[in-house]
């Protein structure tokens, strides 16, 4: 399961301990309606009272199910009581009672408090059935002293069931967060902390999945000089410029990388030769057209572009040679122009 989908199923039905809770309380429902059952089939003497209560119980526990809400100290108190006076009318199963109704306060109360819950349901529970027998026999006490220890037996297996949905949350919310670092470490390795585009290293590993696709290399004109004539501070303001105009020109299929230096690369995927072409004519003449300012006196920026096309039969490698060619030609022929291979 992906970390979204364990986040989408926590919003819905909340987290695993509260999740645990409402299935026990479920299933104490149930066991109260066989008891119910039970009384109506064999309609003894108490069989009112047992109807009542059970109907009680049932109507109380599904409304808190409705409301998914959590177990609080009075839902302890009124089911401790219901349960009691279940056992006192002579119900059957409602031992089973004060089992679910331990796991589930356990769950909410944790480690900490679990043995004086325990002791609590425990007395409540021996006092009930001492109201409920007259006649204290041998196998009543075996009775008791069976039910006592089950309940310290489920009370030490629901925290341990507490423990390991805390370990569960936390590895989850680990993994998650590992996921993240995980991710945001991935895009700093592939990603120009300068222009914010996709750098070499992204060019690479992407365009090796990409059978076919027209290749744009665009280099800055006379790039040296600049950092020459006004400082490296401004030729990366330039850069910086520059990636940002390629990526706001692109479509949200293609590509747009700074491969080195002042060279950048635009994969343009599904694309013809002469729409690639345009869409390079296009990004020169914006630059070209773009003013670039240097201590209030504009500074002209050009660029010159190599297309080609990658072809399913065409290594990588070769496509990128193919575009280089064409765009070492376009800068023999003047600079601040497109040439296609």
């Amino acid at each position: 399961m992906s970390a979204s989908n364990g986040g989408d199923i926590i919003k819905i039905w909340g987290d695993p301990a509260t999740q645990l809770q409402l299935i026990i309380r479920r299933m104490g429902a149930i066991a109260v309606l066989f008891s119910l059952t039970a009384a109506v089939l064999n309609h003894g003497p108490q069989w009112p009272a047992i109807t009542g209560l059970a109907s009680v119980y049932i109507l109380y526990n599904m409304l808190l199910c409705w409301r998914q809400a959590k177990p609080r100290l009075s839902d302890l108190a009124i089911n401790l009581m219901l349960c009691a006076g279940l056992t006192v009318v002579g119900a059957r199963y409602s031992n089973i009672l004060y089992y679910l109704l331990l796991m589930r306060m356990v769950l909410m109360v944790g480690r900490d408090r679990a043995m004086r819950l325990t002791l609590v349901i425990a007395f409540v529970y021996v006092t009930a059935q001492l109201f409920a027998t007259h006649a204290l026999a041998v196998d009543f006490w075996l009775d008791v002293i069976f039910n006592v220890i089950s309940f310290a037996l489920l009370s030490g297996t629901a925290v341990y069931m507490c423990n390991v949905v805390e370990t569960q949350c936390e590895n989850q919310g680990q993994i998650a967060e590992l996921i993240r670092e995980n991710a945001h470490h991935y895009e700093l390795a592939h990603t120009d902390q300068l222009t914010g585009l996709l750098n070499h290293r992204a060019y690479l590993e992407k365009t090796a999945d990409i059978s076919q696709y027209i290749l744009l290399i665009v280099d800055i004109d006379h790039f040296k000089q600049l950092n020459d004539a006004y400082g490296h501070l401004f030729g990366d303001q330039v850069l910086e410029m520059v990636g940002r105009m390629l990526k706001m020109s692109i479509r949200s299929k293609d590509m747009a990388f700074r491969y080195g230096g002042e060279e950048f690369a635009l994969v343009l995927p599904s694309t013809s030769l002469e729409l690639g072409l345009r869409i390079a004519e296009r990004l020169r003449f914006q630059v070209a057209n773009c003013d670039f300012v240097h201590k209030g006196g504009r500074v002209k920026i050009t660029i010159s572009i190599g297309v080609a096309r990658k072809s399913p039969n065409v290594a990588c490698q070769d496509a990128f040679s193919k575009a280089d060619s064409a765009l070492y030609r376009a800068k023999r022929q003047g600079r601040n122009q497109c040439a296609v291979f």
